[in-house]
């Protein structure tokens, strides 16, 4: 293959390779050099002078890979249909994707690339997100040729596979768009502010040492002035700082929930969606129904006191078959991250025909065993322990404070028992199952029971006593869980599952 069939990107693409690789190495690198950080917060002197040469050294070692990198980085679309690329700098890698295994072609626009109007093609093949293909710093004109054709290539493969009879008449296009006010309460539903918290712990001690020589001193003297504040002012001052590094993560957690869905839109036409949202990186993500493996519909304690859920759909490659992957972080996964129950409904009426409120649905719950269970692991004995060990049988205070958490813990374990449950629902011939789960929150996740990959029953020896299984159903994204049912409720199950994946015959990846 010579190397005039071989194409190069353009010279702007540069830049994504410098953004792809410091990201990386923000995501990656800073991970593994948390302790060298550590050190030099707390013993090195003269930081900023340190500092300013470590970021200059990192920055041109960054622009030199990156600049290797896009000299080496040649792509070619062959006849064959497949996609090549030769890529890298001390380890050359030749990437081979047939269009067969190609699941979506997603335009990618970055704000560095506006002015000179060139996007990235994202090529997400089914399997490890490290494997996708990326051909950045090419005219939108051609990114959607290119993806028009491994498209038409996977349409003419399915129909070969499995014929029908499609109408001729496209569907009407359905639309959906979240406002950026919306998008700005999901910073508040997610989690990240906790995460931003948790990343600032090793560096918890040097940011109030800091704190307390520029804000705090300063804020107790203000407070010190005050003759209501006399005597408490040191624990105000406090508090006030405290209570603002909260405010702070919260504000961070928003500001990446506008910057990854801004000006967030949804389209959906002839079983495709289509999703435009970003604020640095406008990112459009195509997925068919058929392609997604399921539905989880989240409401956490924050979503409920604003009435709004967070819907996501993941495909095969968005959360493999580990079980604990978040998929929402997942660019390749389609989320609507604040919808209003009215908008779930019509959302997933696209998907299924049949979707109905999912409150109405007749949900079997588990065994009260699975309550005793868990109100001897998670009440009982941590209500025992916690008063044996602060001596609360000697101290009436302490034994009414273990009372209390005790109460609080049975109250957790009562919730997530009553939210706990399985249904199943059968329409024109094709069976679908909803797990629930939560405690003060609520999450469901609706899936066609033929796109699960494996059933498994586990019964203790307790458990056989008492004739109870619990079920597990692994999905190409991820694993859902039904605990301590009727031993012959979990075999028919099962067994019916397993006909399920067995007998349908309709494509899934």
């Amino acid at each position: 293959m010579s190397d005039q069939q071989w194409q190069r990107v353009s010279p702007w693409a540069l830049l994504y390779f410098i953004v792809h690789f410091a990201l990386r190495f923000i995501k990656d690198g800073l991970l593994n050099l948390l302790p060298i950080l550590v050190l030099f917060v707390t013993q090195v002197e003269q930081k900023l002078f340190w500092g300013q040469i470590a970021v200059a050294a990192a920055s041109l070692v960054l622009v030199l890979y990156a600049f290797a990198y896009y000299r080496n980085f040649k792509y070619r679309i062959t006849d064959g249909n497949e996609i090549l690329l030769n890529k890298g700098v001390f380890k050359k890698e030749r990437l081979t994707l047939k269009f067969a295994r190609v699941q979506n072609v997603n335009i990618a626009e970055p704000f560095y690339f506006q002015p000179v109007n060139l996007v990235n093609c994202i090529f997400d093949a089914a399997g490890s997100s490290a494997q996708e293909a990326v051909i950045p710093g090419v005219k939108l004109s051609y990114a959607e040729q290119v993806r028009e054709q491994v498209m038409e290539f996977k349409a003419q493969l399915q129909q070969q596979e499995l014929p029908v009879e499609q109408s001729e008449a496209t569907d009407k296009p359905k639309t959906l768009t979240i406002s950026n006010a919306e998008i700005a309460k999901f910073g508040l539903m997610s989690n990240m502010a906790i995460l931003a918290l948790a990343a600032l712990a090793p560096f918890m001690n040097v940011i109030f040492e800091y704190l307390e020589k520029t804000i705090i001193n300063r804020l107790e003297t203000i407070l010190n002035e005050q003759a209501a504040f006399v005597g408490s002012a040191a624990a105000i001052a406090v508090l006030i700082m405290v209570v603002v590094i909260v405010l702070c993560a919260i504000l961070l957690s928003v500001v990446m929930a506008l910057v990854r869905f801004f000006n967030f839109q949804l389209y959906f036409q002839d079983d495709k969606f289509k999703r435009v949202a970003g604020l640095f990186e406008r990112q459009q993500l195509s997925i068919s129904v058929s392609k997604i493996q399921s539905v989880q519909i989240k409401q956490n304690i924050i979503a409920r006191l604003l009435n709004r859920y967070t819907l996501i759909c993941p495909q095969v490659s968005s959360g493999g078959m580990a079980a604990g992957v978040a998929a929402h972080k997942n660019k390749q996964t389609l989320v609507m991250p604040v919808i209003t129950k009215e908008q779930v409904q019509a959302v997933c009426g696209w998907l299924f025909p049949w979707f109905v409120d999912l409150t109405e649905l007749n949900f079997i719950k588990p065994e009260r065993a699975l309550l005793y269970k868990n109100t001897f692991l998670y009440v009982i004995l941590p209500t025992v322990f916690s008063a044996l060990i602060f001596n609360a049988l000697f101290d009436a205070a302490t034994m009414l404070w273990s009372i209390v958490v005790g109460l609080v813990l049975m109250i957790g374990v009562f919730l997530n028992y009553q939210k706990t449950g399985l249904a199943m629902y059968q329409h024109d011939g094709r069976f679908f199952a909803v797990f629930k789960t939560g405690m003060l929150g609520v999450q469901y996740r609706v899936f066609e029971i033929y796109k699960a990959q494996s059933v498994t029953t586990i019964s203790t020896y307790l458990m056989r006593r008492s004739q109870l299984k619990s079920l597990y159903i692994q999905l190409a994204s991820g694993s859902v869980s039904m605990p301590y049912l009727k031993a012959d409720l979990a075999e028919q199950f099962a067994d019916f599952a397993l006909y399920e994946i067995e007998g349908v015959e309709r494509n899934w990846f």
